[in-house]
């Protein structure tokens, strides 16, 4: 037993050193934790760079394919015509991100650009011209730092071979980018404290930087971005000493989506840890207070202890003793007041014999048992477990036999009705009894039927998505127009029927779209007005189910363009009467037939049927007839189209009011 002095020492040497090792674990701890938020605020850092920059590189792209488009082919002088660079003001005008955009001939003299220049002025010594000439098949090319000579702005170029009809290479398409713009944005970015942000070449031609190095730089082999690069490609994080600056710093990488080029984030190890050293200013006051009132305590404590030593040694013990007593009624009103809980199945199982000692009328429920059973030693839970799953329960009490629990399991339970309750069996040690085990039962029927929704819900959203990206991708395909702006409005026109069908189903949550709406949203700028041409709707009431209502809208979508370029709706005279009704069934057609009539008059008059079948006609045959069965029929009278689709009603409809009747709806 250690002497009155020598205890008081260990006290007062204990208030000193206690106090110093948590400060110094809280203060490692602290390091962890201020590099760990640190590197994360690098890679968030990188992140943003990265999809900024792909954006700008994107948008570059999409530039240089309208430049393509401008100049497709036109001969030089053409080219160099004032009209080419006033094309090339107008689109770089708004992009602040671009220095300007060229052109040049074969002999890298330029022929139009965004700003003025000196016509003398030759680029066939920059690298992004040299490349395309040298290799056909060089692509989009991103060159390396320069200075513009006709705007003496710091600049890197983005650029594309020129061919003529023979081939041969006829010249570039550049657009240059402003390193000033992205450094600009990286500054913006960054958190505020020491950092390296850069844009660059995969071989180490450094694009933009900040902060800026004055020069121009390129990361040599050497360089731990560039090495981790080799060794991971798309992105990743580097810890390591710079090799421009020798500063350690934290970095991460990412390539620029599809383009030869990376950004990079690196922040000053010794910026990061700042934070830290302010907080170890922190921890040692409170540290120094916490040793200092721990003596001073200390010292109290013990010129006290000496006097009352017995009588409080005598007092602890009552004290101990009464706490364990009442620890222990607590624990056992505890367990109690969760063991008779209804809110899970719990029991306790002496694991050596298999006998279940105590079992809760939950778990006799769940077991189609009684309490009058289980008292009378009648209750055996194996007798509502499934012979699948009772190699399952061994398993799992084996498992506990070695190291005191099983892991968690599921498994059924057999209704008196023969359904099935699905539920997860779980186990923990009961303290203070070795070798007894509570077990936990837990209804996952609930959990059961929301996967089974969820996958539902899954699949059917693959469904509708494949189907729709497949109808957008068939009218992209089939579209044909003479001119790049006929087809756009053709498609942005088809796929705007498509996604408003997607709307009213959506409204609807996939159950259908009543047919009314649906031919509202495509023929709204013809229907309840005083002007002309109109259009009007005729009809019962009928809801189109899901599978049909894309179809459908493709299919009026068609109609009606077609009614508005060349039939009733191209004159202020012109009259559309869309009507339709719900024919009953015979025999084995129960379902009846659906019939839709399409009638165009006070049109041009209709000298002919059109000799070649467009992409209409091809929608109405690929929708209508294949797609839902249906037939149609087209009449091109001289007073103007009618055209007549018949349809199986139990392919079409979803749910129909007065189907046999023939009412008027004006919509």
């Amino acid at each position: 037993m250690l002497s009155a002095t020598r205890f008081q020492q260990v006290i007062l040497a204990a208030a000193v050193i206690v106090p110093a090792m948590v400060f110094v674990a809280a203060a490692w701890w602290n390091r962890g934790e201020v590099l760990r938020e640190g590197t994360e605020a690098v890679e968030r850092t990188a992140a943003v760079m990265h999809e900024h920059v792909a954006k700008v590189f994107d948008t570059a792209d999409l530039l240089l394919d309208r430049v393509e488009d401008r100049i497709e082919g036109l001969q030089g002088a053409q080219v160099a015509a004032a009209g080419t660079s006033d094309f090339l003001r107008a689109i770089k005008r708004p992009l602040e991100q671009f220095v300007s955009v060229w052109v040049a001939d074969a002999d890298g003299y330029v022929l139009a650009g965004s700003q003025g220049w000196d016509r003398s002025i030759t680029i066939r010594d920059r690298d992004f011209f040299r490349v395309q000439k040298e290799n056909a098949s060089a692509g989009t090319y991103v060159s390396t730092a320069f200075s513009g000579r006709a705007t003496a702005i710091a600049s890197f170029a983005i650029s594309r071979r020129r061919q003529g009809p023979d081939g041969r290479f006829a010249g570039t398409v550049h657009v240059a980018l402003s390193p000033d713009y992205f450094q600009h944005f990286f500054r913006e970015a960054a958190p505020p404290y020491r950092h390296s942000a850069g844009l660059f070449r995969a071989d180490g031609a450094l694009l933009a930087r900040d902060p800026p190095s004055g020069q121009t730089l390129r990361f040599g082999p050497e360089s731990p971005v560039i090495q981790a690069i080799q060794r991971q490609p798309e992105r990743g994080l580097v810890d390591a000493i710079s090799s421009i600056d020798e500063r350690r710093r934290i970095y991460a990488y990412s390539r620029v989506g599809r383009w030869p080029v990376y950004v990079s984030f690196g922040a000053d190890a010794e910026a990061l840890l700042g934070r830290w050293r302010a907080n170890l200013r922190a921890y040692g006051l409170v540290a120094l207070a916490a040793a200092l009132t721990l003596a001073g305590v200390a010292l109290l404590a013990l010129r006290r202890a000496r006097a009352a030593q017995a009588a409080e040694a005598a007092l602890r013990r009552e004290v101990a003793a009464r706490a364990v007593a009442e620890a222990r009624q607590a624990a056992e009103a505890r367990f109690r007041g969760v063991f008779e809980s209804r809110a899970v199945g719990m029991s306790v199982l002496d694991l050596a014999t298999g006998e279940t000692l105590l079992a809760n009328d939950r778990h006799l429920e769940m077991t189609n048992g009684t309490r009058v059973q289980f008292e009378a030693g009648q209750w055996d839970p194996r007798r509502a477990t499934p012979a699948e799953f009772r190699q399952r329960d061994e398993d799992a009490i084996a498992e506990a036999r070695e190291r005191g629990w099983w892991l968690p399991y599921e498994k059924d339970y057999l209704r008196p009705d023969g359904s099935r309750l699905p539920v997860r069996i779980s186990s923990a040690p009961l303290p203070g009894e070795p070798g007894r085990v509570v077990v936990l039962v837990q209804d996952i029927s609930e959990q059961r039927e929301a996967e089974m929704r969820r996958d539902l819900l899954m699949r059917e959203v693959d469904h509708r998505a494949k189907n729709a990206l497949a109808t957008a991708r068939a009218a992209l395909r089939l579209t044909r127009a003479p001119t790049l702006d006929a087809y756009i409005t053709l498609v942005e026109g088809r796929i705007t029927a498509l996604a408003q069908a997607l709307a009213l189903l959506s409204q609807t949550q996939w159950q259908g779209a009543e047919l009314a709406s649906l031919l509202r949203e495509e023929l709204s700028p013809f229907l309840d007005r005083t002007g002309t041409p109109q259009a009007r709707l005729e009809g019962p009431s009928v809801v189109i189910g899901a599978n049909a209502v894309q179809a459908l809208a493709m299919a009026v979508h068609e109609l009606a363009t077609n009614a508005t370029k060349y039939g009733a709706l191209s004159v202020p005279d012109g009259r559309l009467t869309l009507r339709w009704e719900v024919l009953p069934g015979t025999g084995d057609d129960a379902a009846g037939q659906f019939r839709l009539i399409w009638q165009e008059r006070g049109g041009p008059p209709v000298k002919a049927p059109p000799l070649e079948r467009g992409f209409g006609t091809r929608v109405l045959n690929a929708t209508l007839a294949r797609q839902l069965g249906g037939t149609v029929r087209q009449h091109w009278d001289e007073p103007g189209l009618t055209c007549e689709v018949t349809l199986p009603a139990a392919r079409v409809l979803a749910q129909a009011e007065d189907r046999s009747g023939h009412g008027h709806d004006p919509a």
